[in-house]
């Protein structure tokens, strides 16, 4: 059976469970936030709604870590990321063992700004998106303009270099989130996996790392290996 591993059960958290609790699927939900506070308020709102799940009170990146070693969660379970961090890339930190790095200088994004933990969000938008946006493929839900390019292409193009313009360019590499709802992203488990391998067999050297929708996005650098 498929599982959804709501990871956060804060602000955008809830909003995930109210989703789910309507869809009453084949799907079990799993609730992960070591706020045993969040984790109580979340148990209350799916048991009224009589909606199937479990619980975890583990650290994100703990739980996150635990879950990859797990062959059949890598088949057909989901992530959604609610957390206020780059969960995962704090997971392939430390998975890697490889440190993060500072940004000696902001790169070309859309409308970015700074996180605490040397992540950058970056977004096509300048205004508050609508909570109920289904992300068209082609163009804006809010204005309706054509979307071009994609927030996944600048990323993918992104020129940086770490010492200056006589650096070498970093690799770009962008771990896609899935619209599931309107204004709810997430990915599949065996993404992360995936993206993970390719790190440790192919990727010695520092590179950019993003979790990003079509629209909005948060970047880091990882370090060398």
């Amino acid at each position: 059976m498929e599982r959804i591993h709501i990871i956060g059960c804060g602000k955008f958290g809830y909003r995930a469970l109210e989703y789910y609790a309507q869809k009453r699927d084949s799907q079990t939900l799993v609730l992960v936030d070591s706020d045993n506070d969040n984790l109580i308020s979340g148990q209350k709102f799916l048991a009224s709604a009589n909606t199937p799940f479990s619980t975890s009170s583990l650290d994100a990146v703990d739980y996150l870590v635990a879950l990859l070693e797990d062959s059949e969660a890598l088949r057909n379970d989901w992530i959604i990321p609610t957390v206020p961090l780059h969960l995962a890339f704090a997971v392939l930190r430390r998975v890697s063992h490889r440190q993060r790095l500072p940004w000696t200088t902001l790169p070309l994004l859309p409308n970015l700004f700074t996180g605490e933990r040397d992540e950058i969000y970056s977004s096509l938008a300048d205004f508050l998106c609508p909570s109920d946006c289904p992300q068209p493929r082609t163009h804006c839900f809010h204005t309706g303009k054509k979307r071009d390019p994609s927030l996944l292409k600048l990323l993918a193009r992104l020129d940086y270099r770490q010492s200056g313009e006589q650096g070498v360019k970093l690799s770009s590499l962008i771990l896609p989130s899935t619209q599931i709802g309107p204004g709810l992203g997430g990915f599949p488990l065996r993404r992360l996996q995936r993206i993970i391998s390719f790190v440790n067999d192919r990727c010695p050297g520092p590179l950019l790392f993003s979790t990003a929708c079509r629209c909005h996005g948060v970047t880091n650098i990882l370090g060398c290996r």
